[in-house]
């Protein structure tokens, strides 16, 4: 069978997946006719010069929380903990990921995750293919570190990536950081402390700051820590994960 039946095929089962099937099939790489950085600059909150090499940053998983950017009251959507990497599609939906699945935050109870495998880290909706959502993998010996994942017809596609370049290379690195920058507003973290009674305590909060202004201190998180921050299409809301103290 040639290449381009064996793709052909695999689209069809992919697509006839029922809406609740947890399955997802792997197809072969995406065609490198459109570059890694132009994909990944449809994504909200992503720049086009990143300005140096991070290392990934571990988090810890916890619960999603949203907050009002102008400072109202946070609040939680999950309960039990183990999500990670809160992101909005277009639409102002809300996934993350818990454990090896793809969820929407406040979906009806028993709703079944989409699971991909050796995934880490939710990155963002493609705002022209609105289903497609770029997530970091653990990557097979040469292969990419980013993938696609289709809601709608659930595969998963390699990005092409040049482990040579140190542009794709800076990219990368920036999805697997904690600072998002959509347009002149800014998400990011900042370390905490305070003196307890026998040691110092420290841990993590979300900021905002837009244009010239302060940054806001808009988790309040007092102890526990809170990472991984997402903007909402309309750049009222931020989501963020929560840890237990």
């Amino acid at each position: 069978m040639t290449n381009g039946r064996r793709m052909k095929t695999m689209c069809r089962v992919a697509m006839a997946l029922p809406a609740s099937a947890a399955l997802v099939v792997w197809m072969p790489p995406a065609s490198a006719a459109e570059s890694l950085l132009a994909r990944l600059l449809r994504i909200a909150g992503l720049t086009a010069a990143p300005s140096q090499m991070r290392e990934p940053e571990d988090t810890a998983a916890g619960d999603v929380w949203t907050v009002t950017v102008d400072q109202g009251s946070a609040r939680s959507l999950t309960q039990g903990g183990g999500y990670r990497s809160p992101i909005f599609a277009a639409d102002g939906r809300l996934y993350a990921l818990k454990d090896s699945g793809v969820v929407q935050v406040a979906q009806s109870e028993g709703a079944t995750a989409m699971k991909v495998p050796n995934i880490v880290k939710l990155v963002g909706f493609d705002t022209e293919r609105r289903d497609e959502l770029v997530v970091v993998v653990e990557p097979r010996a040469g292969g990419s570190p980013l993938a696609v994942v289709s809601l709608t017809n659930r595969t998963v596609t390699p990005l092409p990536f040049d482990g040579t370049s140190q542009q794709e290379q800076l990219v990368v690195a920036e999805t697997r950081g904690q600072e998002r920058v959509y347009g002149d507003t800014m998400v990011f973290v900042k370390m905490e402390s305070r003196r307890g009674l026998s040691r110092e305590i420290r841990w993590t909060d979300v900021y905002v700051k837009r244009g010239s202004g302060e940054a806001q201190n808009v988790s309040k998180c007092d102890g526990a820590n809170c990472t991984e921050p997402a903007l909402s299409p309309d750049r009222k809301t931020v989501a963020f994960v929560k840890s237990a103290r």
